[in-house]
């Protein structure tokens, strides 16, 4: 059965029925903390909505308002964790933000303003990179090390640098701009 939430019962519906989302939240471990939290409230909303739309019952019956309930709890949860294990996955595919990247600086002694104007371009540029080009961009921009350096650190050949650089440059290209200001 396929029915609508008109937006005279929205209202209630929210009132009575959100509390599963946040309560799905909370099973799972994430805080109203978490940077994504209410990007995952919102989501939890629209699959909510979803179940109501799609529960094969009709809800105007109090015997089948707990069946939703369990139902709706239910399709919540698979829709956070498919997002928490796709967020998960991005995160595994980045390469982490050094910890020690500040004692890798070079000593040029930049302008404050300069120097984390650079830090935040480099920090909008890794996420755009696989794991070996973002290691290139770190060796080559940070610790200013030759390709023949990279290649000897990172275990590969000055070919596969090569490579590096180019698909670095592929990416990039867009911020030359930034950077010609």
């Amino acid at each position: 059965m396929i029915r609508k939430l008109s937006e005279e019962k929205e209202r209630a519906f929210f009132d009575q029925h959100s509390g599963i989302v946040h309560g799905v939240l909370k099973k799972l471990g994430v805080s109203r903390n978490h940077s994504d939290y209410d990007d995952f409230v919102q989501q939890g909303l629209l699959k909510l909505v979803e179940a109501y739309e799609t529960f094969p019952k009709d809800l105007e019956q109090a015997e089948y308002l707990y069946q939703f309930t369990g139902f709706a709890y239910t399709k919540v949860r698979w829709k956070m964790l498919d997002l928490l294990r796709k967020q998960q996955r991005k995160w595994e595919s980045e390469m982490p933000w050094p910890e020690d990247l500040v004692k890798q600086q070079p000593d040029t002694h930049l302008p404050f303003e300069q120097a984390y104007q650079e830090m935040d371009l480099l920090k909008e540029m890794l996420p755009l990179l696989t794991k070996n080009e973002q290691a290139y961009l770190l060796d080559t921009v940070v610790t200013r090390l030759s390709v023949t350096e990279i290649a000897k650190k990172q275990g590969v050949s000055r070919k596969t640098v090569y490579q590096w650089k180019k698909r670095v440059a592929e990416k990039l290209a867009h911020f030359l701009l930034i950077l010609k200001d």
